[in-house]
């Protein structure tokens, strides 16, 4: 096995049958490559407490979502992961989520679909949702350059 430090995570719901992503501000986190050769991973998450409700529907459900995991460094790109909760372990200031899923093909978050959706989700319209998709497909334009 081999482990990471978690940087970034996201996740791909379905609300009003439309999908959203949700940034997850992490406190900590760790990931694991199983290294078992069916791409398994375990996320284990340091998040805030506010989050239970949307974590607690997700375990209850046991739907499959999809997480864009970013590690070591933010400038990595994420991997994507279908998981789903495994525990949620309430902690005395945050809670601890783990997700276990599998690694998939790749579609990076540069991919306008997904640029895109990571920006509407954080509330983002109109003319500073426009500025921000500009701006970010600017700055992923140098660094593929570097």
């Amino acid at each position: 096995m081999k482990t990471f430090k978690l940087v970034g995570l996201e996740v791909e719901y379905e609300a009003a049958s439309e999908k959203r992503l949700q940034e997850i501000e992490l406190k900590d986190g760790l990931v694991l490559n199983r290294e078992d050769g069916e791409n398994s991973w375990l996320i284990e998450a340091l998040i805030s407490k506010d989050l239970h409700d949307f974590f607690e529907k997700l375990h209850q459900s046991q739907a499959q979502i999809r997480a864009f995991v970013t590690i070591s460094k933010k400038t990595n790109t994420p991997a994507q992961i279908i998981a789903k909760v495994r525990t949620i372990t309430p902690l005395e200031e945050h809670m601890s989520i783990l997700l276990d899923g599998h690694l998939i093909a790749s579609r990076p978050l540069h991919d306008p679909e997904v640029l895109l959706r990571t920006l509407m989700g954080k509330g983002l319209t109109g003319d500073s949702l426009i500025d921000a998709f500009t701006e970010n497909v600017n700055i992923r334009k140098e660094t593929t350059k570097l």
